[in-house]
């Protein structure tokens, strides 16, 4: 075969998948005194200083993670002597069933948020990622040990911050104390989503 039969793919291609342009925030403070926040992105670079009105659109999402735990096969148990095993009356009824000897998968499922922002005249989108993000330096001593506040928090500053922004449905749902929308099945769909 030849390489006109089979051209090759482009690199964006060859799974079907194409993130928008994005940048993790590793941290973001907010400055009442200039009514700005100062970002620093996670992968380094000048700390960067974004006025209220420059911020376009708030987004936010629960991500749903699932994952999958091999658990070893649980241990036979000690030997048993002769005496033990008449004693007993037989065998253990645990060494009898084959459910209590191999090895099982759990799949446990876990919650967790992501907020994004549009920021005027940038093309990339800059998201966080809360059970990453350090709160405390975005908070300071309104900041909890629990990520479900701490998000609550944030997203409210955020908005009383740039008023004038578009909010998402999540934006508004914490804002109004009702209940968040559905979660999303990934990062790439809560990016595909706020890309448009």
């Amino acid at each position: 075969m030849t390489d006109e039969e089979h051209p090759p793919h482009a690199p964006d291609d060859a799974f079907g998948v194409a993130l928008p342009p994005n940048a993790r925030i590793g941290y973001l403070t907010f400055d009442a005194a200039r009514h700005c926040v100062s970002v620093g992105l996670a992968d380094g670079g000048a700390e960067r200083s974004i006025a209220a009105s420059d911020v376009r659109s708030l987004f936010g999402a629960r991500i749903r993670h699932v994952s999958v735990t091999n658990l070893p096969a649980k241990a036979q148990g000690p030997v048993l002597s002769t005496a033990a095993l008449m004693a007993m009356g037989g065998l253990p009824q645990g060494l009898l069933n084959p459910s209590t000897r191999g090895g099982r998968e759990v799949v446990s499922e876990d919650l967790y948020y992501a907020i994004a922002l549009r920021i005027e005249k940038l093309p990339e989108l800059w998201y966080l990622n809360a059970s990453s993000f350090n709160f405390r330096r975005a908070l300071g001593d309104d900041a909890t040990y629990s990520t479900d506040l701490n998000v609550r928090m944030f997203v409210r500053k955020l908005a009383q911050f740039a008023p004038e922004a578009v909010r998402d449905g999540f934006v508004t749902a914490v804002l109004q104390g009702s209940p968040l929308p559905p979660p999303m099945d990934s990062l790439l769909a809560f990016f595909r989503i706020v890309a448009r």
